[in-house]
């Protein structure tokens, strides 16, 4: 679908392109070849357009709104070439302006269709043929200068209603405040101190990083606890000017130890501390990040690992956790070195790797050397994995966590990141194996299938993803919105506690979208229209690529105000952020310009 996406959008400016040059030299000896050129641009896009209806009517509405007029007068004027004619200007006149009104509607209106986005790009065109058909001077200048008020007072209305106010509070409604939904009052089993500070750390290639670090380490400590732990983080700020918090990423924590600024805390200022606490109830891969100003502060540091071993002997095996990360400058690291690493694992061990992408786009993770399971996906167990080989990548989207588990070989095993087979992770003793060519792990045909949770919903949403030209906090931009609309205009998704909630994600733009929703695991239901055919498939974050429908279902059983956003942070930061509101839940805090708050 991805290719369909890019050619629409190449053929939509083409065909502008040359209905734009063909009608002032209809004429010329150079019309006719323009001409026919546009005519067979705009045909071809006309077929890529029904080829987009296939995968839903999301794709369509706005394509339809000047594809069929123009798709109509390129036949026309088809038509009268072959027959040795010259069509009528306003034919061409009217192509030119459909041409280019088409590439302003999939810019400026999307999804949904709106009538103010229509009068706004074809309102200009209908006041220029009226302008054109009056015979007084006086009349056109005033049609003229009526439709660019119009347009110049829509515009700063835009701009200015898109501003944050000094103080914007999500859910001011009277109920429960986030701030009371905490964790448990007894004392910790388990306690751990985070200081945030600056600090200049060089990497095993000897490479330094200017860094925001917790406890001056990249990446941050890691946090093992047992299941059944009750655990208590203390957050320090040594940061000089910027907040921080600590979100836990796939951990569904209460709503008040989320750690999202303005949303369910304050962001926590320099020299300031904030307690979190929450019982370890779910055993699994996790990770931890800030998230006040989280597009620079995770990219610069800010992040660390959470395992949660089960609650019993823990096995014997060599456990190792293995963040991918990417920092300003293209240095990347798994674990915490940007060169190979090596260890030396002895035969017939069991070995896990926990992999974890902490980064904004989707790594690629190969493993040679050793048949291996998938034995968990967002710290969920998957049910009945197959055995997997070298010829099998894993796309690991960006928030998302794999657990790769495999028995060590006599010879050694090699993990490689994104094709580099010069650095990763060997293992065992010996040359790295070859990494042959392989095919990406469709991880909704993976394992084996078991019966789901959900008889009925009592909610349905959509989620159409786009990327279009809005403003954002008085600034207009290519902005990352979601039906149609950016941060903080998106509409929320109420649910009330005990919920089946069943969301379908569509993504009709060319970036992908790793969407993911605080405080709760969604099941997968579809991809594409085709059922999971293998294990269940519990996610908190999930790749939406380009052109992709995604069909998710939760249980709304933990009270709060919750994050739904793409983790890719810059298009968090760009729009693409909502909330899932509890009915009768409030909050106590806000984001704007007089507040320590920019969650993003």
């Amino acid at each position: 679908m991805n290719v369909v996406l890019v050619l629409d959008l190449l053929l939509l400016v083409v065909a502008a392109g040359l209905w734009v040059a063909a009608w002032p030299l209809r004429d010329a000896r150079a019309g006719t070849p323009l001409l026919m050129a546009a005519v067979l641009a705009t045909v071809g896009r006309a077929a890529v357009v029904v080829a987009l209806g296939r995968a839903g009517w999301w794709f369509l509405p706005d394509r339809l709104v000047t594809a069929v007029p123009l798709t109509l007068l390129a036949v026309v004027a088809g038509i009268a070439v072959t027959r040795r004619r010259k069509p009528a200007v306003p034919v061409l006149i009217a192509a030119a302006y459909l041409a280019v009104a088409g590439l302003a509607v999939q810019l400026l209106v999307g999804y949904p269709v709106t009538a103010g986005g229509l009068v706004a790009v074809l309102g200009p065109g209908a006041a220029a043929l009226l302008a054109w058909r009056l015979q007084a001077r006086a009349a056109r200048i005033a049609v003229v200068a009526a439709a660019a008020v119009a347009l110049l007072a829509a515009g700063v209305t835009a701009a200015a209603g898109s501003r944050l106010p000094d103080r914007l509070h999500h859910h001011a409604e009277h109920g429960v405040s986030v701030a009371d939904l905490r964790g448990p009052a007894r004392p910790p089993t388990r306690t751990f101190t985070l200081t945030a500070r600056a600090a200049v750390v060089t990497l095993p290639s000897g490479t330094t990083v200017d860094a925001w670090t917790f406890n001056g380490l990249l990446p941050g400590p890691e946090l093992r606890v047992t299941q059944g732990d009750v655990v208590e983080v203390v957050l320090r700020n040594e940061l000089p000017d910027t907040g921080v918090t600590l979100h836990w990423h796939g951990y569904d924590v209460p709503a008040g130890e989320d750690g999202v600024a303005g949303v369910t805390q304050d962001a926590v200022p320099p020299g300031g501390t904030f307690t979190y606490r929450f019982v370890a109830e779910d055993a699994g891969t996790y990770w931890y990040h800030s998230h006040e100003l989280s597009s620079t502060a995770v990219r610069k540091g800010l992040y660390g690992t959470l395992v949660v071993d089960p609650a019993g002997t823990r096995p014997a095996e060599t456990d190792l956790v293995l963040p991918v990360h990417r920092f300003d400058g293209g240095v990347t690291v798994l674990g915490g070195s940007d060169r190979r690493e090596t260890r030396d694992v002895p035969a017939g061990r069991p070995v896990r790797l926990r992999l974890i992408n902490t980064d904004n786009n989707a790594h690629r993770v190969a493993v040679s050397g050793t048949s291996y399971t998938v034995g968990a996906i967002d710290g969920r167990d998957l049910n009945g994995p197959a055995s997997l080989t070298a010829e099998t990548t894993l796309r690991l989207p960006a928030g998302g966590r794999y657990d790769v588990l495999f028995t060590m070989p006599a010879g050694a095993v090699h993990v490689m990141v994104d094709g580099r087979e010069s650095e990763g992770l060997l293992l065992g003793a010996g040359a790295a194996p070859a990494h042959p060519d392989g095919t990406e792990l469709d991880i909704t045909r993976y394992g084996t299938p078991a019966r789901g949770p959900f008889g009925r919903y009592d909610k349905d949403y959509t989620l159409v993803l786009d990327r279009l030209i809005r403003f954002l906090d008085g600034v207009p931009g290519y902005a990352y919105t979601v039906n149609g609309d950016v941060y903080p205009d998106i509409a929320p998704l109420l649910v009330d506690e005990g919920d089946a909630v069943r969301t379908t994600v569509v993504n009709r733009g060319t970036d992908s979208h790793p969407m993911h929703l605080h405080g709760h695991h969604v099941l997968v239901l579809s991809r594409n229209g085709r059922a999971v055919s293998g294990s269940p498939l519990w996610l908190d974050t999930f790749d939406v690529l380009p052109g992709e429908v995604w069909q998710v279902a939760f249980r709304a059983d933990n009270p709060g105000i919750w994050l739904d956003h793409c983790h890719n942070l810059p298009h968090a930061r760009q729009g693409m952020v909502l909330h899932v509101a509890y009915r009768g839940v409030t909050s106590p805090f806000a984001v704007g310009r007089r507040t320590p708050n920019h969650p993003e």
